[in-house]
């Protein structure tokens, strides 16, 4: 049978950089472009991904991640204000889309530094997304400083460029393990560089913003590059990054607990919740792991519409929205106030939707592998929770307001994808098992590469664990799995 692969990921890739050249040239039906390109990206990942999760053993990773973000830049174009769709503007989200899809789809180093550094450049112009402050480009400058010296070492001590050739040989040893890290802590925005995060969101272009943060690179990095290539390492120096996320979490949720403008905010919430994907990556098993898996999922699709919705506010009823009394913008947009409402609390853990399967697991998961840090989490979770209430009730609840004469609420196209954003991660949260079985064969091969099992019974125990994850969001987990 011929194999499509090499057909359908240059399709997914070149199609938004083509769809980009052809938007600044025209200058015309600039959202239409976007859409398409969006919707053709979309349409090939999703090949990808069936031919790939049907063949067996093979790693559905990149695929899913690819079709998880065509689907979030498509959302973009469709919830991007009126104001704000430029020519300029949908390019250069295509431009990162179709960079962000090549990191996804490589198997090559070489290829993964220059999407890494091509996913960076438009918020590196004022122009076009950068922030007005000096942080965001000074971390992400720093990020790809460090990944470039990491594989500069690994090309030097005469390593190949082939990722599944370097899997488990540990390239370089511990300086290319601290440089790989120290990429993951800068794009990420692990603690201490995390106030680049709401520097960006703040002084940025919102849905673009938001974009860039849900490539979650750092993580991405971690589960293609760190753990395969360095068991050894990841098994001794793991609990210590495990930590600095699981702190993240906390203390960033804290500094939410306290902010008022709503765009830092949403960015501390993001950046929990995205370190708490981190900490699952890191917990080493595989209830840990796969539940970062579905939780990066819930925190792409949440915060996007958040960001979203955000923006739409910010146009209609003025850019300021950062008053101390409650605003009362439900009365004049009342749609707009039910899918805030419902992302935010799908984001914190909500019953009946996707986050409450993924935290679960990720709790199970990191209170396995650090019984005493591990409760960091859902604490950290907690207060996110607090913090999405504070800022519905500010933005949302008081008396109406009066003098605004426009049409204030969700339009159709925007209620549309809002309603299918919302729809996912209530319909992922009835029927989890649809996105978990994507992840078990990579989340059992991951904890096996870390754990190294020294005897078939070990490894038969894990492989069982794997398999009981599914069990698990089914509500069959045994009474105490962490004796399985």
């Amino acid at each position: 049978m011929l194999n499509p692969e090499p057909i359908l990921t240059p399709v997914a890739i070149a199609i938004p950089w083509l769809a980009a050249i052809l938007a600044v040239v025209t200058r015309r039906q600039a959202r239409v472009i976007g859409c398409v390109a969006a919707s053709v990206s979309l349409l090939a990942s999703a090949l990808l991904l069936h031919f790939a999760y049907a063949a067996p053993g093979k790693d559905s990773l990149g695929a899913a991640l690819m079709v998880l973000f065509s689907s979030l830049a498509l959302v973009g174009m469709l919830v991007l204000a009126r104001r704000d769709c430029s020519a300029g503007t949908v390019a250069g989200m295509l431009f990162v889309l179709g960079s962000t899809l090549l990191a996804y789809a490589t198997e090559n180093l070489l290829i993964l530094l220059a999407a890494w550094i091509l996913t960076t450049i438009p918020f590196f112009l004022v122009r076009w997304f950068g922030a007005r402050t000096w942080r965001p480009r000074l971390a992400l400058l720093l990020a790809s400083i460090a990944l470039a010296l990491a594989i500069g070492l690994i090309a030097a001590n005469g390593h190949g460029m082939s990722i599944a050739q370097l899997k488990g040989q540990s390239p370089g040893g511990m300086l290319v393990f601290g440089l790989l890290v120290a990429a993951v802590i800068f794009r990420k925005g692990i603690c201490p560089a995390h106030a680049w995060v709401a520097d960006a969101a703040a002084g940025g272009p919102a849905v673009p913003t938001a974009l860039l943060l849900n490539g979650h690179f750092g993580a991405f990095l971690v589960a293609k590059l760190i753990v395969p290539l360095f068991p050894d390492a990841t098994r001794h120096m793991f609990p210590l990054l495990s930590y600095l996320a699981l702190a993240t979490a906390l203390y960033v949720a804290i500094r939410a607990l306290t902010e008022n403008s709503p765009r830092r905010l949403l960015a501390f919430l993001a950046l929990s919740q995205s370190a708490c994907i981190l900490a699952g990556l890191e917990s080493r098993t595989p209830e840990g792991m796969t539940g970062a898996f579905v939780h990066w999922f819930v925190v792409t699709i949440s915060t996007m519409g958040l960001f979203g919705i955000l923006r739409l506010l910010e146009v209609r009823f003025g850019e300021n929205l950062t008053a101390s009394g409650h605003l009362g913008l439900a009365q004049h947009a009342p749609r707009l106030a039910v899918f805030f409402v419902i992302f935010g609390l799908a984001l914190v853990g909500l019953p009946g939707t996707l986050s409450f399967c993924s935290q679960d697991l990720l709790v199970h998961g990191t209170l396995a592998s650090h019984p005493l840090t591990g409760l960091l989490l859902p604490i950290a979770i907690a207060m996110n929770a607090v913090s999405i209430f504070r800022l519905f009730t500010r933005l949302f609840l008081g008396k109406r307001r009066t003098g605004f004469t426009v049409m204030a609420d969700a339009l159709p196209r925007e209620r549309w994808i809002l309603t299918a954003g919302v729809l996912f991660v209530v319909l992922g949260g009835l029927f989890p098992n649809a996105i978990v079985a994507l992840r078990p064969l990579d989340a059992e091969a991951a904890e096996q590469t870390i754990d190294s099992p020294a005897s078939p019974v070990q490894a038969s125990r894990q492989k069982s664990r794997a398999n009981q994850v599914i069990d698990f969001v089914s509500g069959e987990w045994p009474a105490d799995p962490s004796r399985q």
